[in-house]
């Protein structure tokens, strides 16, 4: 008698979460319950919404015990009426597990440069799109701004407007800065947004009067890859940080810069400094570190130090088995790394 009893407490219980799990798998009928995510009875499910609510169904369709599913459920309703505002992005925290395409990991394993819809790589200094995708991703709001201060390709700034964010690129090579904008004019932003190119010396540039003239609360965030001193001279101009006379002052001019920038960003943005080391004369110069303590310097708060593999870059192509001779003989590592810095606005 007992044992019918608990068998058909059971069945009802998993009956239940049967009814439960049916009622809730069809995600049309989530439309009009899901007010928060902005959503009318006829429009598609954004991704990111799709694959949060679908997550957190699975997990209750795990679910072993009535219990638990209860649980799950709870957790999520109650996740839904919170507010989980971020002040620095645009991201909602109520999807976060639909987040998979953002890294949070301090190892970015990105493998060859991302090509097409608007990425040559004609550029000596450009780098991969991955990066300002997963920065502008997670570091900036629709329609926000993003600066640019060694604009080069573009790189940046075509991923800030097909991510539907504004941005304000500055190059000092003229011809870089003609070619570039031949491929910065082709693009229609998402959402309306624009870009901004300027030919002019970055640590001369009036940031903040930009910031004044287009009514702006500050750039949400900067991108600066720099030339890793002088790996790569881009130009004869002076004013090239390619041309600098030595570590300090490279990192001096780097300094300075950033506190240029600093006057133009918007309060609890980020900064993102890329760059990688170098070997000189029988030693590695940690030019990424040192940088990485100039901009410390200036108040900024540093929030993450990624290591991105490097994969297929010109001076190395076709040429790693001489490389892989020549740390042997020598006793050095080749470079396989370099920096993502990322740091937060007071």
């Amino acid at each position: 008698m007992i044992e019918s009893e608990e068998r058909d407490s059971s069945l009802k219980q998993l009956a239940e979460i049967c009814r439960i799990s049916s009622s809730i798998r069809s995600l049309p009928s989530l439309k009009q319950k899901f007010q928060d995510f902005e959503l009318s009875p006829d429009e598609d499910i954004d991704p990111v919404v799709r694959s949060s609510i679908e997550k957190e169904l699975h997990q209750i369709q795990g679910s072993q015990t009535m219990e638990r599913a209860r649980h799950y459920i709870n957790m999520l309703r109650k996740s839904l009426e919170q507010d989980l505002s971020q002040d620095f992005s645009g991201l909602n925290l109520k999807l976060w597990k639909g987040y998979d395409h953002i890294y949070t990991d301090s190892l970015w394993t990105l493998g060859s440069r991302a090509r097409g819809e608007n990425h040559k790589a004609w550029y000596w200094g450009n780098f991969v799109p991955q990066i300002p995708f997963q920065l502008i991703s997670r570091y900036t709001s629709s329609g926000g701004w993003v600066l640019d201060p060694f604009c080069g390709s573009g790189t940046t700034v075509v991923e800030a407007l097909k991510l539907g964010r504004n941005a304000l690129g500055v190059e000092l090579n003229p011809d870089v800065y003609a070619k570039t904008g031949e491929t910065i004019d082709g693009i229609d932003g998402m959402n309306g947004a624009v870009s901004h190119l300027v030919n002019a010396d970055s640590a001369k540039y009036d940031f903040p009067s930009f910031v004044h003239e287009k009514h702006l609360d500050g750039f949400e965030l900067a991108i600066m890859h720099p030339p890793y001193w002088d790996i790569i001279q881009f130009s004869t101009d002076t004013a090239d940080f390619s041309n600098a006379h030595s570590v300090e002052d490279f990192t001096k001019r780097l300094k300075k810069l950033t506190e240029k920038i600093l006057k133009a960003m918007k309060p609890k943005g980020h900064i993102a400094l890329v760059i990688g080391d170098m070997y000189r004369n029988g030693e590695i110069i940690p030019l990424g570190f040192r940088s990485m303590d100039a901009l410390s310097s200036t108040g900024l708060k540093l929030r993450g130090i990624i290591v991105k593999d490097i994969q297929n870059t010109r001076a190395k192509r076709n040429s790693e088995s001489l490389w892989r001779y020549r740390a042997l003989k020598s006793g050095f590592y080749v470079f396989k790394h370099e920096y993502v810095f990322v740091f937060r606005v007071p």
